[in-house]
């Protein structure tokens, strides 16, 4: 399977450099200072070249982060990040043996592995059967190997690390914090086990703590290296697929209160044929009216729950991680209700009706947790058809001024905002328009992260400020110039960044912006002009670029565009914390969260 990738590869670069018209714009719209000193000629003998020797090929190559800015370009429509993959790929194979830098806190030094001693090895762990020693020496091009103290931690539950983690030496306990603030041990991981599969492949917090017990060596995959394997070896991706099923239908389920009173052993049985599925945005898990269906448990994203009202459709509700939907199904037998689609990309476990069932008689606490279910949804749905718009109300809690506007939410959702969290809202009732939010952003960062236009709904404006996604499509980097931080923040690396925009093109919502390393703040005439749509500039992608977003000003005590607003019209929100059934309910506050 891996040959067929390989050589279906090579076909269509093969196929497509003869159809090269050598226009030169790929190279134009490349951001890489390495292409200044290589030609089109050069890459295109290089597809069909058996070893590539230039020197200033293999470092373009080399160089090339697979940010795909020459595609659309192109106007004979080739995709030249293929060729260079092509290529790239040649020059890693032939990559001299050399010894493995090995990172030891903040300091790196020179490991005992080599690249073929350390290839050698994880070829033997059984994660990586089927990937071929070659394949794999390729990869370990773009990993790290770390070295851990006694007692150091490598992960925190709660925290994001979106790294897979191959255990070499030593040992690592894996815990799970307690409600009476200590820890208890999960297992302990040797040599050859491995760690983060979760964390990579649906973008999740970490679930345990890892600390190595004794002195211990790690090796870490990136987030891209672990798409890009998944992606060349289907046998890899296989892997990871069923550990994905496996280790997130056991941990999903078993942390719902619904199941706190089933003993381990039944609730393995019961999970034997369950299954989880992960649906894109827009796709349907039930119909209105289909009789049959499972007991679903969402774990992650959000679900749309629709009734059809006279000629139109009616969103009633919400589901979130957590919920349960299907238990009428499961126990009365009754038709779908609602029509239940993905708003967002969501994970969710599906429990066959038939092993559900044959718990019910020896768990009277299951029973009762299903009737209590179906019971709350069937009155939440009664309660949502007739449900009547409400006004916005002011209240004033601790001499802090707080606005709680109910706001559709079938919109928020429709719109991407119940993803984020800490997004800017402007109060457009109260704004005057004087931008200090935006020349505050500008005077603190050297380039303004805000820009005061955006999504409006009703007297709410959401400007384009980075919304800190749960499921930020964004980060997919292969330099590490966007990453998400361990407490969920979405952060630029500047000096990893080599302004190629991939990372602006990928947000949907428009938020991250290009700009010149050495560009100086707007002035308030310029700014003002920007706001109102008076000038647009376009930012050619070049060496000269990085990307610029919202950080939440990290290392500030305070938010710079909360605090420069004069009348206290802008203000951040996390619309997760309050969700509720049938409004979100928006609590605005002008202090900046303890921590952040």
């Amino acid at each position: 399977m891996t040959q067929d990738y390989i050589e279906h590869l090579r076909d269509e670069v093969e196929r497509e450099v003869m159809a090269c018209i050598g226009c030169n714009d790929c190279m134009l719209a490349c951001p890489l200072p390495e292409k200044q000193r290589v030609t089109i000629a050069e890459l295109n003998s290089g597809v069909l070249a058996d070893r590539i020797t230039a020197q200033n090929v293999i470092n373009f190559v080399t160089a090339c982060t697979q940010c795909q800015q020459c595609i659309p370009v192109c106007p004979a429509n080739l995709h030249r990040a293929d060729m260079v993959l092509w290529n790239k790929m040649k020059v890693e194979n032939v990559a001299p043996n050399r010894p493995m830098p090995l990172q030891i806190g903040s300091q790196v030094v020179q490991s005992n592995w080599t690249l073929d001693t350390l290839a050698g090895r994880i070829s033997t762990f059984q994660l990586l059967q089927g990937v071929p020693i070659e394949h794999l020496r390729r990869m370990l091009l773009s990993c790290t190997l770390r070295q851990l103290a006694a007692g150091e931690t490598l992960c925190r539950e709660g925290e994001f690390h979106e790294r897979l983690y191959i255990f070499l030496e030593g040992e690592i306990e894996q815990s799970v914090s307690t409600a009476s603030g200590g820890h208890m041990r999960i297992l302990i991981l040797g040599p050859g086990t491995f760690h983060g599969e979760m964390g990579v492949l649906a973008n999740q917090e970490e679930g345990y703590n890892l600390v190595a017990l004794h002195q211990s060596t790690v090796l870490e995959f990136p987030k891209a290296t672990v798409h890009r394997m998944m992606k060349e070896f289907p046998a890899f991706k296989a892997t990871m697929d069923e550990l994905y099923r496996r280790r997130a239908l056991w941990t999903y389920v078993i942390r719902s209160p619904l199941f706190n009173s089933i003993p381990e052993a039944d609730l393995e049985n019961m999970l034997k044929d369950a299954t989880l599925r992960v649906f894109g945005a827009g796709e349907v898990i039930y119909r209105e009216g289909e009789t049959g269906g499972d007991l679903c448990l969402v774990q992650t994203g959000y679900l749309r729950v629709a009734r059809k009202h006279y000629d139109s459709e009616l969103v009633v509700q919400y589901y979130r991680e957590g919920d349960i939907f299907g238990a009428s199904s499961v126990l009365f037998k009754q038709p779908q209700p609602t029509t239940i689609s993905a708003n967002t990309r969501a994970d969710v476990v599906f429990i066959p009706a038939a092993s559900v069932l044959s718990m019910l008689d020896k768990y009277q606490d299951l029973r009762a947790g299903l009737i209590e279910e179906a019971y709350r949804n069937d009155q939440l749905l009664r309660l949502a058809m007739p449900k009547a718009k409400k006004d916005a109300t002011v209240q004033n809690i601790a001499g802090i001024q707080t606005i709680q506007q109910h706001i559709s939410l079938s919109s928020l959702m429709d719109q991407g905002v119940m993803q984020g969290h800490e997004i800017l809202v402007i109060d457009t009732a109260k704004c005057t328009n004087c931008n200090n939010c935006v020349d505050a952003c500008g005077r603190r960062h050297g380039n303004s992260r805000i820009e005061r236009r955006g999504l409006q709904m009703g007297n709410l404006l959401f400007p384009t400020a980075c919304r800190h996604c749960e499921d930020p499509v964004c980060l997919l980097c292969s330099v590490n110039g966007i990453v998400r931080k361990p407490d969920g923040e979405i952060s630029i690396v500047t000096d990893n960044c080599i302004g190629c925009g991939a990372c602006a093109e990928r947000c949907p919502y428009g938020n991250i912006q290009m700009h010149e390393r050495d560009r100086k703040p707007d002035n308030l005439l310029v700014s003002l002009a920007k706001s109102i749509g008076l000038k647009k500039e376009e930012h050619k992608h070049s060496l000269n670029n990085v990307a610029v977003k919202c950080n939440l000003c990290e290392g500030y005590e305070d938010y710079a565009c909360v605090r420069a607003c004069p009348v206290g019209a802008a203000m951040r929100i996390d619309p997760v914390e309050q969700f509720n059934r049938d409004d979100l309910n928006v609590g605005l506050e002008m202090k900046k969260k303890v921590g952040n």
